[in-house]
């Protein structure tokens, strides 16, 4: 009789080697920087054979609990885990997904927990967020920072070094007094997206750079069907990522020294103006929120969009669709949105947090985020080097020529605050709650309190 052991007995053996030894590290039995037993004591602990030790040694170190050290022995490592507050649009805006898994391939030592935080907090809510310390990694953007900076909390955020292929305009958006608190991941300028089909159909010429907000309302009533398909949408009422786009083309020089009652004259015929796109013919009801509107492009019941490179990753191929330079009042700008990571500056992982947040915004990454979403690396070589290899439009690359007409909220000198006050005061006047007269004296208050505020906190 053959009593051999059997193949299975050999892998059940090793098998308990690493349950065995995975326990032991992760409850303190060997302390992250001593070694584990030889091979040699390890083979004749567990009845292995050399060849299944170095099986299981190799399997243990994949899982980031070792590290092999030739000549040395198995070394046990901490295991550290980062938890990392985001948007859940990051799994469809740069991939996530795909970041988070080549990551953890690189690092198994670092494990990277996702924290979900809602788009609807209010910029008070994220910044106690940011100092609560319940995340290690946060995702920011250019309404976070901005709020950040103007109430002096970016000093709970770690500086980082900002990579030398970073966009110049990124730069400025990100340096205070020459550090800044976040790495760029991506960013996008607003556009319009528009369905080409429905312009040949009614016979007339695609948007161009040359298109005022009027050429785009007229060719949105003749866009229009009576019945399954408006002209043109735009979410004025839902944020502070749109209404401002006007008042930018609206807007004097940025940071000019005209006086405050100039912008408040600036800001009244912004929000009017705003009012007057949302009331004309052909225009989706402004009751309608952003996501409705969005379906409604990718259903083919809309035909031109105001929109961000950032939701044309939710469009894929459900349709034929082309970008073009957002209308313009009287200057062709448009506005600046980024997304960024930051670390918090009190974190009990500063080493695992910092490889994490620089493995976001690597060559590797960045191309990543290239091949596999809309979203515009921060990287300017990650942006140039390759194209999508998802569905894109004609003319996806329409970023690069219009970069000259990039505008921030920043810029122009109104602080985060103000400009949600400002935003609070368009629904009153497309209401009729409020009238002209009464808009521009309450911005002009706004502005004065502003000011005021400026002045006595030395600002």
């Amino acid at each position: 009789m053959n009593s051999k052991p059997s193949r299975r007995t050999f892998r059940d053996r090793m098998n308990e080697m690493i349950a065995t030894l995975r326990r032991d590290i992760e409850s303190g039995v060997y302390a992250p920087g001593s070694f584990l037993p030889s091979e040699e004591r390890l083979a004749e602990q567990f009845e292995v054979s050399y060849k299944s030790v170095a099986k299981a040694l190799d399997q243990l170190a994949a899982e980031g609990l070792l590290v092999k050290i030739r000549r040395v022995g198995s070394k046990v490592v901490k295991k550290e885990t980062v938890h990392f507050g985001f948007h859940d649009t990051m799994y469809r805006d740069v991939d996530l997904a795909s970041l988070l898994a080549l990551f953890h391939q690189e690092h198994p030592h670092i494990e990277i927990r996702p924290v979900a935080i809602s788009q609807n907090y209010a910029s008070d809510t994220i910044d106690d967020l940011m100092t609560s310390g319940r995340f290690d990694v946060m995702m920011t953007n250019h309404i976070y920072y901005q709020h950040a900076r103007e109430r002096n909390r970016l000093n709970v955020l770690e500086p980082v070094c900002l990579a030398d292929d970073t966009y110049p305009f990124l730069r400025e958006e990100l340096l205070v007094d020459g550090v800044s608190y976040a790495l760029p991941l991506v960013f996008s300028p607003v556009i319009l997206a528009y369905n080409p089909e429905h312009f040949r159909e009614a016979g007339l010429p695609e948007p161009d750079s040359g298109w005022t907000w009027e050429r785009m309302l007229e060719a949105a009533a003749q866009l229009t069907k009576p019945e399954g398909r408006y002209g043109f949408a735009a979410s004025f009422l839902a944020g502070n990522n749109r209404w401002p786009a006007i008042w930018m083309q609206l807007a004097s020089d940025p940071l000019h020294s005209s006086g405050w009652r100039l912008e408040a004259e600036e800001l009244a015929a912004a929000l009017t103006y705003s009012c007057g796109l949302m009331k004309a013919d052909g225009v989706v009801p402004s009751f309608l929120d952003v996501s409705t509107m969005q379906s409604l492009f990718a259903e083919g019941k809309l035909s031109m969009l105001m929109t961000t490179y950032f939701l044309l990753n939710g469009l894929g191929d459900k349709i034929p669709y082309d970008i073009a330079p957002l209308p313009y009042v009287t200057k062709p700008r448009t506005m600046l949105l980024w997304i960024g990571l930051a670390i918090y500056r009190k974190t009990a992982v500063p080493e695992a947090a910092r490889t994490f947040v620089e493995f976001m915004s690597s060559p590797e990454a960045q191309a990543v985020i290239r091949r596999n979403t809309l979203s515009i690396p921060g990287s300017a070589v990650a942006a140039g080097a390759s194209e999508p290899k998802v569905h894109k439009p004609e003319r996806y690359n329409l970023y690069r020529e219009i970069i000259p007409t990039y505008r921030s909220h920043r810029q122009y000198g109104l602080s985060h605050e103000t400009i949600e006050a400002v935003r609070e005061l368009l629904p009153l006047l497309y209401s009729g709650l409020i009238g002209a007269a009464e808009l521009r004296v309450r911005l002009a208050e706004l502005l004065d309190q502003q000011e005021a505020g400026r002045i006595a906190s030395g600002g």
